[in-house]
């Protein structure tokens, strides 16, 4: 019961990292945020393990621009298993890279905060989502570093994951499609 904390609590904050951060600041620019809010964001963001947040939100940008064609990155008619995890596990279509490539990030390389992540992306990353959330239970509540790895930081990491696989998968075959072909 007592890691059940640390990895709600982690299941949150990558959740705001990858929905108020990732995806409604810097994919749709719903909102502004001042420096402090962006570092947390980022942060979370980190935490989620999602990819940094400049390469989430422009992905994010070609799969609405493109939705359900090849240039979108989890093409929904390619199937279930594609759109939820199959298109992490092959190369990019062409037409993925065509179209991200013609994309306008300019918002995103101007902003200091997504810079700063996605250039020590590789050091932050492993510290924030699998170390720290390991150690943090182990040294503030005694737990056994088995309990800690597996609940705290892989089941917490991988729930996370299909959380949000499921919008590629789940929503995009059976929920509505409002948006043009």
């Amino acid at each position: 019961m007592k890691i059940f904390s640390p990895a709600f609590f982690l299941y949150v904050i990558s959740g705001l990292g990858i929905t108020a951060g990732a995806h409604r600041l810097w994919a749709h620019r719903s909102y502004k945020a001042k420096w402090p809010l962006r570092v947390i964001l980022m942060i979370f963001n980190t935490v989620a393990f999602q990819d940094a947040a400049m390469h989430w939100a422009r992905d994010h940008r070609v799969h609405h621009k493109y939705s359900e064609t090849d240039a979108d990155p989890h093409n929904a008619t390619r199937g279930f298993f594609f759109s939820h995890v199959g298109w992490l596990l092959c190369k990019k279509h062409p037409n993925v890279k065509e179209a991200g490539a013609k994309l306008d990030i300019s918002d995103l390389k101007n902003d200091p905060v997504l810079m700063f992540q996605d250039k020590y992306y590789l050091i932050l990353m492993p510290l924030l989502c699998f170390i720290i959330p390991t150690l943090i239970p182990i040294y503030c509540w005694g737990e056994s570093l088995r309990n800690a790895w597996f609940v705290a930081t892989m089941f917490r990491y991988t729930f996370m994951l299909n959380v949000t696989w499921c919008v590629n998968s789940a929503a995009h075959k059976w929920g509505d499609k409002p948006y043009d072909k």
